[in-house]
């Protein structure tokens, strides 16, 4: 196993258990066991806290964090809520971006809704990628050409990390694909440990 490797799996096992909570806490939500005013406060696995957490909160003035939860939810009732360009493109004919289209937001917010399809796009996976332009179309073709190269070293590092991944389950029975999503943020954490 390389140094790299190492690296991306301490990054991994430093966030895993929280990325689950905000997932599994955005699904509660979505299912209506959360209210928005539940959801949004500052809490563990909150919307707030994922904002701040994926350094999304940045992009937004103060007070318009419902707003980009009720945009969020009615992506994806209405749309198809795994099309990350086109949810870009809706959150730039808002005023939360400039007119700006943030294709790397959208991958992140849209990632709590379906952790097991998207695996968030940021600057470092898109030049460990080799990518310059600012869409997710292209950053998932890439993304699967990557992927499959890098499969045997994916399956080892998630060999390594099985049995403390098996304990972090343990606390979220009601998540579906965990072992889906745990590969994905593998995947993640090591596109970003190599885009440093």
């Amino acid at each position: 196993m390389t140094s790299r490797q190492i690296e991306a799996i301490g990054h991994f096992l430093a966030y895993y258990k929280s990325d689950l909570y905000y997932i599994n806490q955005f699904q509660n939500y979505i299912r209506g066991k959360l209210s928005a005013v539940e959801y949004i406060n500052r809490s563990k696995g909150s919307f707030y806290s994922f904002l701040i957490e994926f350094k999304i909160i940045r992009n937004f003035k103060a007070g318009q964090i419902h707003r980009l939860l009720e945009e969020t939810t009615n992506f994806i009732t209405l749309c198809d809520n795994s099309d990350v360009d086109g949810f870009a493109l809706k959150l730039s004919q808002t005023d939360f971006t400039g007119n700006k289209v943030v294709a790397s937001m959208a991958s992140k917010i849209l990632f709590l809704n379906d952790p097991c399809l998207i695996i968030p796009m940021d600057s470092r996976a898109r030049r460990t990628l080799g990518q310059k332009i600012n869409k997710y179309d292209v950053y998932n073709h890439n993304l699967s050409s990557y992927i499959t190269r890098n499969e045997n070293i994916v399956t080892e590092m998630l060999d390594y990390v099985q049995p403390m991944i098996s304990v972090i389950h343990k606390d979220f029975p009601l998540l579906n694909n965990t072992e889906l999503i745990a590969k994905n943020r593998i995947i993640d954490k090591l596109l970003w440990t190599t885009g440093k």
